[in-house]
Order: structure tokens, then sequence, then C-alpha cells
């Protein structure tokens, strides 16, 4: 990996392969600052791929507010990364709607 390929955009670490394409290596807690990555594609010590690309797995919530006319912060737009510690650890209080996925 090419360190001077490497970006950081919205806290989405990026790096510029050879041929062009963006790849996200990390995502990074906007709470903690830790990384999201629970997974770099290693099975058996064998690093996996997708079409020639390291694969990462990362969870996290994003949080996404766009603020309206009668808040104090009219116009704004607040995103944040918050990695799966910091949601059990800061938002336990918070009765989301939680819904099963297949």
């Amino acid at each position: 990996m090419n360190i001077k390929n490497i970006k950081k955009v919205r806290m989405e670490i990026i790096n510029i392969n050879e041929k062009g394409n963006s790849v996200v290596i990390d995502v990074i807690c906007d709470s903690c600052n830790g990384s999201c990555k629970v997974d770099e594609g290693v099975i058996d010590n064998v690093l996996n791929d997708d079409n020639g690309e390291p694969y990462y797995s990362f969870e996290y919530m994003k949080l996404d507010a766009n603020w309206g006319y009668d808040s104090k912060k009219d116009t704004q737009r607040w995103i944040a990364h918050i990695c799966e510690k910091c949601v059990d650890e800061k938002f336990s209080s918070i009765n989301f709607k939680k819904e099963i996925y297949i």
C-alpha cells in the first residue's frame, strides 16, 4: 500500500489503488477515535480479496441529521460514525426501533 495515496474523508480512511479506485481501508469512530474495522478478510491466515482488492468489514452506526428552519442549527447537516462499542456504552438509554433482517 502506497502511503501517499491514503486520504481521510469524513472519518473514512481511503486508499487510492493503482487502478485509481478509492478503497475504504478504515472507518474511525467519531466518539472514541477507534477503528470500526472488525475483519480484514483474513480467514485461516489467508487474506481474502474482492477482485484483487483487500476485503475489509466494518461495524458502525451512521448518524445523519439535517437540521430544519425551526432549529438553532438551521441549514446544518451533522454526520457521525459510531463504533459498536460506543453505541452499546453511550446509546443504551435510547429506545431504538430494532428490526431483524435476513
